[in-house]
């Protein structure tokens, strides 16, 4: 049975935690809180059993997964003696391995900025196999991992995402990261693979024909510390909320709190940050699980946090998935919205971070607040994204990669005034509602279109995005004609001029699925299918989006050639200049489900 990238993961997701079921156990207990029956329902035997490719026939995924772990094994010969290379390397590959430069010997400085330096092959460079054997794919690596020779435990990782069948055996394409820092400073290389593999009889693991470098990348700085280190601990460690419930992981409190209040192992709550109290200095309102307190960090000259969200009347005990800071009644200081479902709940800021409940709107779901003026009438106007949880609403995305059952986006127009807080919902009336059920994450207002008012981009999961254009307050959804539809799992949006140009570029953050990009490529995959929805899958696992504004109100997409497609499990987006160069450059967020079980995805 053929399913899509996304589901694929996700039924291995659901069979993780159906193993583990009976490892929660109770606060101070031993016994777990239940047992799967004996004779588990079909359904579940059903998921179990795909977590075996084998048993669904995905000869490319046992391929897939076999391969990996001599990948892994090469990973970790990089920084290894050519004798200690040569000893370990035989049963990995073929006597007549082949190998190309790993680490090409002719490098161009392409960018440099302060201490950072970033490295690559010319245009033309050599890509053909120049060494051979066993101690030929040793000198291969240590070429490439020359450059660590300094560095404290070097990390590598490979990580294989197309797949293809050849004559007696089968190829693969990975993505190669290695990083390591020295007191000379650090070094991360970046490099994309294609791997050529003679299949193993019966279930032995396949051996090791070729490796040539497709793409490569190298950057270096002479700091001898990370320009970002994990402070957290001198700046909140003083405080309750972190030493006894953010230090937890969410494996921690599900098996401790009850599952009625709103606590979920998906980690959808949000924060903000801003100004509370008006002293120059930038806090930190954290949404927390259902059970949970919230917490307010306000940030004292010294840079270290106090907390007091109790006593500013913001310790929320309901599932927190979206918080803003944003002044809604014009009087210079930072109010506070944020989603406690059912209600977005608006508190009126007295300047020094207490906060009075002035109004309440009926949501659902909401993932994301955005604040703007769209009527130009000098108050902040709130767009709601309300996304539906799939599995928690019992509801699947239809049509999967093109879904159109989501819950609706509400735009509330803001109304505050003469000591009175109204919000008016006026989606319908502007013609936000066209397109509107689309599992919508992220929003993001922006001109981009230069014409004096404010556009809104919208990221939705399973599908196709929105970009809503504002004619003097009423939208059209004109994301089709401006080549920004970007048909994917979208979950973060944000605009900047990444060329320099004088106009807003577009990033979007999408889902990158390894285990989708190999899959969907497959023959077998959706069988009969138009080329066009195949299509529509493959793009669907390939990952972020980058459009540059072509200044006519449309936009090109060039993802591919400037490299941003590969962020892993994005959550996020943001352009930000972190070298200090004048020139934007960007944040993706990323993960999924982790915990405490080395076989957790």
């Amino acid at each position: 049975m053929s399913l899509p990238p996304q589901s694929i993961v996700a039924v291995v997701v659901l069979a993780c935690l159906a193993a583990r079921a009976n490892a929660y156990v109770a606060q101070g207990g031993d016994e777990p809180i239940g047992r799967l029956a004996d004779s588990p329902p079909p359904q579940l035997v059903d998921l179990l059993e795909r977590r075996d490719a084998r048993a669904d026939g995905w000869q490319s995924e046992v391929d897939s997964e076999r391969a990996q772990k001599v990948l892994y094994a090469l990973a970790g010969l990089v920084t290894r003696q050519p004798g200690e290379c040569e000893a370990s390397i035989a049963e990995l590959c073929t006597a007549d391995v082949r190998a190309g430069e790993l680490r090409p010997a002719a490098l161009e400085l392409v960018h440099e900025a302060g201490e950072l330096r970033v490295h690559r092959p010319p245009e033309a460079w050599n890509a053909e196999f120049l060494h051979e054997g066993a101690a030929g794919l040793c000198a291969a690596l240590s070429g490439l991992g020359n450059v660590h020779a300094d560095g404290v435990e070097p990390k590598a990782s490979i990580k294989i995402f197309a797949i293809e069948e050849l004559t007696g055996g089968f190829a693969t394409r990975s993505y190669v990261w290695i990083a390591s820092r020295s007191a000379k400073g650090g070094v991360q290389q970046n490099g994309t693979w294609r791997c050529e593999w003679v299949r193993g009889e019966n279930d032995a693991q396949p051996r090791l024909r070729s490796v040539v470098l497709e793409r490569y990348d190298e950057a270096s700085d002479s700091r001898p510390s990370p320009w970002f280190s994990d402070c957290t601990q001198d700046a909140l460690g003083g405080t309750l909320a972190l030493q006894r419930q953010l230090v937890h992981g969410i494996d921690h409190w599900a098996g401790r709190i009850d599952a009625h209040l709103g606590i979920t192992l998906g980690g959808y709550e949000g924060l903000c940050v801003g100004d509370a109290d008006g002293d120059g200095l930038e806090d930190l309102y954290v949404g927390q699980p259902g059970g949970l307190p919230n917490a307010l960090f306000l940030q004292q000259p010294d840079g270290r946090f106090r907390e007091v969200a109790a006593e500013s009347g913001v310790d929320w005990l309901d599932p927190t998935p979206s918080a803003l800071f944003c002044d809604l009644d014009r009087d210079g200081d930072l109010d506070l919205a944020i989603q406690t479902d059912p209600h977005l709940l608006l508190m009126e800021n007295d300047g020094r971070a207490r906060f009075t409940l002035r109004a309440a709107q009926r949501t659902w779901g909401t993932e994301s607040i955005a604040a703007a003026d769209y009527d130009e009438d000098g108050d902040l106007d709130l767009y709601v994204c309300n996304y539906m949880i799939p599995d928690s609403a019992e509801r699947a995305p239809l049509p999967y990669h093109d879904a159109n059952n989501g819950r609706a986006n509400v735009l509330l127009r803001n109304d505050v005034g003469g000591g009175e807080w109204k919000f008016v919902e006026v989606t319908e009336e502007v013609g936000l509602d066209h397109h509107n059920h689309r599992y919508s994450f992220a929003a993001c207002w922006e001109d981009y279109d230069d014409d004096g008012d404010i556009d809104l981009y919208v990221a939705n999961d399973f599908g196709r995005n929105n970009l809503y254009r504002n004619d003097g307050g009423r939208f059209r959804d004109v994301a089709a004609h401006a080549g920004v539809e970007d048909m994917a799992a979208g979950m973060g949006v944000s605009f900047g001029d990444y060329d320099q140009d004088g106009r807003v570029d577009l990033h979007v953050g999408n889902m990158f699925s390894s285990a989708g990009g190999r899959i969907a490529f497959q023959r077998r995959f959706m069988e009969g299918a138009s080329a066009e929805l195949r299509a529509s899958y493959q793009r669907h696992a390939r990952g972020n989006s980058l459009f540059r504004n072509l200044g006519d109100g449309t936009f090109a997409e060039v993802s591919e050639r400037a490299g941003i497609t590969m962020g892993r499990w994005a959550w996020g987006s943001t352009f930000v200049d972190f070298d200090g160069d004048g020139r934007p450059d960007l944040f993706t967020p990323n993960g999924f489900l982790t915990g405490e079980d080395p076989e957790d995805l």
